[in-house]
């Protein structure tokens, strides 16, 4: 049978989807969407714009037998099967484990609804078939989420924090170390919380420590920490190894106090503003990423300036910032004045403009300078190599594009030194190879 994938979301998406593709029947032969029979379409229910996407996806997709996974699988009846006929399995993470005897009863033209509650604990399951280039892999850590943010529908959809044995994510890291991958990028909804409903404690600078004393060159990458998660034994793990990237993803969501409370998030921007102070003190080149949002009901000009003052003065590195969506079943739901679109739309160019002037001085300031980057491809137009420093994280940040006279080794290290910056890309000319030792 001829099955084809289309993953949608977050990384840890991406995660799953190779989780389930290591598990297909033996017979299973995977192939692009256009020539398959069967298609995994694996769902991002987080906002209404993604479960748009996912009701585009089926309508495109109307001359296949479609078997809807991830997010939106657990919000969805039986209903779906009479509005989509081409939908012929639903399909909730605590379910995965049966993905084969799904997608064989689906072969046979027979439909299934294999949704059930999200379990109590972390149900691992071993196996990975990787859809990332081969220089970086998605690690999943944890599951679900404990925060009660007034505009997230994550702990509803995905249910509560559940930690996954430290036994299992070491297995998996030394299974990738050895098909070559360089860069582990460890993920969850909040890493910060690793550990506290398994170990009775923050466990993730363990974890870290356990990895990195793995032998090989490689990175290990965290994404999303909340600044209350970062505690000093954390901060003495980064700075004790050069295995591990000097990157911090803080989703702070905005910084003005009044909308922070309102999020249901720390509110407290003195305290932020102090913490990560005292984390560039003690490691001056960690890079700082963030999400924010705009348009959060209730958003005056004063707030909406408050954050842009909130930017000035962290200037970050790296942020991603997204317009408010009103989601039912929040509690932000039904939270007033809610802000027009334009407003929204004109809120977030501005603080796209001012993060790129930052961008683009700190990028600047780097000219001169030498950094460790991994190279993961050539252009063969521009005759140029794409690479990564640690202060780029894959698909969400930007590149170096390296010129060199000699022939460079895909997925391999490298000294680069910056020759010229833009807001969100470099280019550099390679100086020496590097590995960590």
């Amino acid at each position: 049978m001829n099955i084809g994938v289309i993953s949608l979301g977050c990384h840890k998406n991406t995660a799953d989807t190779e989780t389930i593709l290591a598990r297909l029947p033996l017979k299973a032969c995977l192939v692009n969407v256009e020539d398959a029979e069967i298609v995994l379409l694996n769902s991002c229910a987080f906002l209404k714009a993604a479960r748009d996407e996912i009701y585009d996806h089926l309508k495109k997709l109307k001359d296949k037998k479609v078997i809807l996974l991830g997010c939106m699988a657990g919000s969805l009846t039986q209903d779906i099967f009479k509005t989509y006929p081409q939908l012929y399995a639903v399909v909730s993470g605590a379910r995965y484990g049966d993905i084969a005897r799904i997608i064989e009863t689906v072969a046979q033209d027979k439909k299934i609804f294999a949704v059930s509650a999200e379990p109590a604990i972390y149900v691992d399951l071993p196996g990975k078939f990787l859809i990332t280039p081969r220089s970086y892999a998605y690690v999943k850590i944890a599951e679900g989420c404990d925060n009660a943010c007034s505009f997230c529908l994550i702990p509803k959809l995905k249910g509560a924090y559940r930690s996954r044995p430290k036994e299992a994510i070491l297995e998996e890291v030394k299974n990738l170390l050895k098909r070559g991958v360089k860069e582990l990028i460890l993920v969850a909804q909040d890493t910060g919380y690793y550990g506290v409903d398994l170990y009775r404690k923050k466990s993730l600078a363990d974890l870290l420590k356990a990895i990195v004393a793995l032998p090989g060159d490689f990175w290990v990458r965290v994404l999303y920490f909340y600044p209350e998660r970062v505690d000093d034994e954390l901060l003495e793990t980064f700075a004790n190894s050069p295995k591990i990237c000097r990157y911090l993803d803080m989703p702070l969501q905005h910084g003005d106090p009044a909308i922070l409370k309102q999020m249901r998030r720390p509110y407290d921007t003195k305290k932020i503003l102090e913490k990560i102070s005292a984390i560039r003190q003690k490691m001056p080149d960690m890079t700082f990423r963030t999400s924010l949002i705009v348009g959060f009901p209730g958003e005056t000009e004063k707030a909406f300036k408050n954050l842009l003052h909130f930017i000035s003065i962290i200037r970050f590195d790296n942020v991603g910032v997204f317009e408010y969506s009103r989601e039912p079943g929040t509690k932000a739901f039904d939270l007033t004045p809610q802000i027009t679109n334009d407003v929204k739309q004109q809120r977030r160019e501005q603080v796209m403009l001012l993060q790129q002037k930052i961008c683009l001085k700190k990028h600047q300031a780097m000219v001169g300078t030498t950094h460790k980057t991994l190279i993961e491809a050539y252009d063969p137009v521009k005759k140029t190599y794409q690479g990564r420093p640690m202060r780029f994280a894959p698909d969400i940040d930007g590149l170096v594009h390296v010129s060199s006279k000699k022939k460079l080794e895909l997925n391999q290290f490298y000294e680069i030194k910056v020759t010229k910056a833009e807001p969100y890309e470099m280019e550099g000319e390679v100086r020496i190879t590097y590995s960590i030792r």
